[in-house]
């Protein structure tokens, strides 16, 4: 459908469709604020894994030519509450990622302001019925320029969420040399002397050996994985923008990040490694130098190792590594019903006790009994 867009120039309109513009590229490569999950392989792989969701795509056009737009994913039954009650949702982001609105550069700022504003209530007006919300997630870029238009009063509720990022201007030697403390140089040294090899790759059966580490961790975290299938989807992306930092030691696989590379920046989205080499291999600080040597020889100039989740040794971790935390947005704007909902409990689905602690904190460097957990 499409309709005339208030409050901008006369000659814009707005559709809405279930598939990306067939042009979504163009803008995708204009805006510098675009990460990979603004993709339509991030949409159409996260659809093939969620059951009975669907995408939605706003494309914003000025005399033809795409301007503005937003990609998001409906999901009528995204989860129950208490075991009974159902949650729908509509996401802009989806497993701490980022997404929001595109603009091209091109447009006035007074313009774009009023076209994001017109896109995330587009976005929100889209919320299903019953116990909803909806989620948005800005990276440092966005969340600088157009996060002040996300207010309370609109109903939207912000959540802190920043992000850990290192510049990558100079170059790999510069990044090693002049960011990456001595200590991380060492273990790295350590590891590779010591047989550990670290390499990128888009093998989907190595990605498989390392989904098994990643599960266990998650039963540990007490959160529900991230589905394997959803992993080798986005591992296979047309665009070569996918790829798994492998760490192996002599053939079995001890840890690995899987990376997303759009424009000038590489997030390394979902990571882990195994905690009986922790101590021996340093199997976390090849998967950063991993990240850092890929990340590198894309040409991207930051390298985002995301969030920290509030875990102190985490964040720490990574500013050995030359990661300089900044500001990210997450914006959440639940229906009533959901509201009166959250007043009587913890509903976001984040991890139980126990799991407040990385992986690898009190970890021996021994091997545990049944493989790592």
């Amino acid at each position: 459908m499409t309709k005339d867009l208030p409050q901008a120039d006369s000659d814009f309109e707005v559709g809405v469709a279930e598939a990306a513009p067939a042009d979504w590229y163009t803008l995708l490569q204009a805006d510098p604020a675009a990460d990979y999950p603004h993709t339509s392989h991030w949409h159409d792989s996260v659809c093939n894994h969620r059951p009975g969701s669907r995408q939605l795509w706003w494309a914003v056009r000025q005399g033809g030519k795409l301007v503005a737009g937003q990609g998001a994913v409906l999901t009528p039954s995204f989860r129950r509450i208490a075991r009974l009650l159902p949650l729908h949702r509509i996401d802009s982001s989806i497993e701490g990622t980022s997404g929001g609105p595109l603009l091209h550069p091109d447009l006035p700022d007074a313009v774009q302001d009023q076209l994001f504003t017109r896109l995330t209530t587009d976005f929100l007006a889209h919320r299903p019925g019953g116990l909803a919300s909806a989620a948005v997630a800005l990276n440092p870029l966005s969340e600088a320029r157009f996060g002040h238009l996300l207010t309370a009063d609109q109903g939207w509720l912000r959540h802190d969420s920043p992000t850990a990022m290192v510049s990558l201007e100079g170059g790999l030697e510069v990044v090693e040399k002049q960011r990456m403390v001595m200590n991380k140089r060492n273990e790295r040294n350590r590891g590779l002397r010591r047989g550990a090899e670290v390499f990128a790759t888009r093998d989907a059966d190595l990605l498989a050996a390392y989904y098994l580490i990643y599960a266990q961790a998650s039963a540990h975290w007490g959160v529900t994985p991230t589905s394997q299938g959803l992993l080798q989807d986005l591992l296979q992306d047309p665009q070569d923008q996918v790829f798994l930092t492998c760490v192996r030691q002599e053939g079995q696989v001890i840890g690995g990040h899987l990376c997303l590379h759009q424009g000038d920046r590489v997030f390394a989205w979902n990571g882990v490694t195994d905690p009986a080499f922790a101590r021996t291999h340093f199997p976390a600080t090849l998967c950063f130098w991993g990240d850092l040597t890929e990340a590198c020889r894309r040409g991207a100039k930051w390298l985002d190792f995301g969030a920290s989740g509030g875990i102190n040794s985490l964040s720490g971790f990574k500013k050995y590594f030359g990661a300089e935390l900044m500001e990210r947005g997450f914006y959440v704007n639940d229906s009533a019903g959901l509201k009166v909902l959250r007043r009587f409990g913890d509903l976001s689905g984040r991890a139980k006790d126990g799991a407040s602690d990385r992986w690898h904190d009190g970890a021996t460097g021994k091997p545990r009994a049944g493989g790592p957990a």
